[in-house]
């Protein structure tokens, strides 16, 4: 079996790891969605940069005026050195809990769906169904940014039906306003699709916390458009008629492990109202 074969047949079982495995997708969360999350060469560098002026005065006094001693000129620069990681640290935490919307705001979110919903899709024109759908996917992308802490375009959502009856066919029907990936290619190496294989294996949500995991066979683009997204939340959706599962919403994030814990259960329970709806209307 190849690696990507292994981690899927993990992958379904939905086993809890052992306490080192949490241990270590705890640290991997913290790694991609807090005090490390913005973490490139490029801001590294300019840290640094920041950092070698800020420590400059001990070193200048010291080599200079020679007004301090060698030690006493170390010590300075490492008490500035701790300071001012701290003070970096916290602007980032800041930064990022700012935009957390409190818990009135999230109730909003709640009487979306809850309004959405009270509109029976029988009384959506046929010709404004698509309309429908992709608007009620845009309100699960701004849930879902508020809950993951993202900005504009690092979530994306969309909604992969199959074609009528079969479950070797299948198309991206929708994705959010302004989305830019494409809409209507079949998806290719369909045995390969984690949400095809999400739907085959039942109604049940899951997560996929970093798609590197899978291996190289996983990393790439079933619309051969290009990929950028680490990590999925796949929602099997159903015919509210024959009760069939039809496609799968996939709502899908740059970052690793961006729905872990219980990002993905606080979206699905959110944002049932809307995936009823979208069941409803295709």
């Amino acid at each position: 079996m190849s690696k990507f074969d292994i981690k899927v047949a993990v992958w379904l079982t939905e086993d809890e790891p052992g306490i080192i495995g949490k241990s270590w997708n705890g640290f991997l969360f913290f790694r991609h969605n807090k005090f490390l999350r913005d973490f490139s060469i490029g801001r590294l560098l300019s840290w640094l940069s920041r950092l070698a002026i800020s420590t400059s005065g001990p070193a200048i006094t010291h080599f200079i005026f020679k007004k301090i001693t060698l030690a006493e000129a170390a010590i300075a620069s490492g008490v500035i050195f701790v300071l001012f990681t701290i003070n970096s640290l916290l602007e980032q935490w800041l930064k990022r809990k700012s935009s957390v919307v409190d818990a009135a705001s999230a109730e909003t979110w709640v009487r979306i769906g809850d309004l959405i919903t009270s509109v029976k899709s029988s009384a959506t024109p046929a010709h404004e169904r698509d309309g429908s759908i992709t608007a009620t996917l845009g309100v699960i992308e701004g849930y879902a940014r508020t809950v993951t802490r993202s900005p504009k375009g690092e979530i994306s959502v969309s909604l992969a039906l199959y074609d009528g009856e079969s479950t070797t066919k299948m198309k991206i029907k929708h994705r959010n306003p302004g989305n830019e990936r494409p809409i209507g290619r079949p998806l290719r190496d369909l045995n390969k699709v984690l949400g095809h294989i999400a739907c085959q294996s039942g109604p049940g949500a899951r997560v996929v916390n970093d798609l590197k995991d899978f291996g190289k066979e996983a990393m790439f683009s079933p619309t051969q458009s290009s990929r950028n997204y680490r990590s999925l939340l796949l929602i099997p959706i159903t015919s509210s008629r024959t009760q069939k599962i039809k496609g799968f919403i996939s709502i899908d994030c740059a970052r690793p492990y961006a729905f872990y814990r219980n990002r993905a259960k606080q979206l699905v329970v959110t944002c049932e109202p809307l995936i009823d709806h979208i069941q409803e209307q295709c």
